[in-house]
């Protein structure tokens, strides 16, 4: 239910989870601290959230757009980190848009602690009493570098 499949009542938390994860979350609950039913945060080894932020993009005009993510619409999603800076951003936009200039949430968090030489990647969603669909169109990742985006792979395959 509520706990993501990764956390329960015992761990929720804890640190030996080494768990990092930004939620897009549509079910407020007040019990983590949600800021509202439809929102992207970054969580570490739990779901309270260190920041949260309504879920959105800013276009090429600076301005603050909102992404409803219950809406079914496709969108994209960065997730962003720089181990020098110890920085992670985070950057939604409409699924044809290009990837925003500025991020809709930053953090600046050591993850070393966190991370782990050997560790999973992936996707894990709860629905609790509401039944809704979440679909991963792709998804690429990388260590040192950028990883490869949707426009890129398009832009490639227009060329051959």
């Amino acid at each position: 239910s509520q706990y993501l499949g990764l956390f329960n009542e015992s761990n929720n938390g804890n640190l030996t989870n080494h768990v990092f994860a930004v939620e897009l979350d549509t079910i407020y609950r007040s019990e983590f601290g949600d800021i509202n039913n439809n929102h992207v945060a970054v969580d570490i080894n739990g779901l309270d959230s260190l920041v949260a932020a309504p879920a959105g993009y800013y276009d090429s005009g600076g301005n603050l757009r909102n992404l409803t993510l219950i809406s079914g619409q496709p969108m994209q999603a960065w997730i962003d980190y720089d181990q020098v800076e110890n920085q992670i951003n985070v950057t939604l936009a409409p699924i044809s848009a290009a990837k925003p200039a500025r991020s809709l949430l930053s953090l600046r968090k050591d993850l070393s602690e966190i991370l782990e030489d050997t560790m999973f990647i992936g996707f894990s969603s709860s629905t609790g009493s509401f039944l809704t669909h979440h679909y991963v169109l792709g998804w690429s990742f990388i260590l040192n570098g950028q990883a490869e985006g949707r426009r890129k792979r398009i832009e490639e395959r227009k060329i051959r």
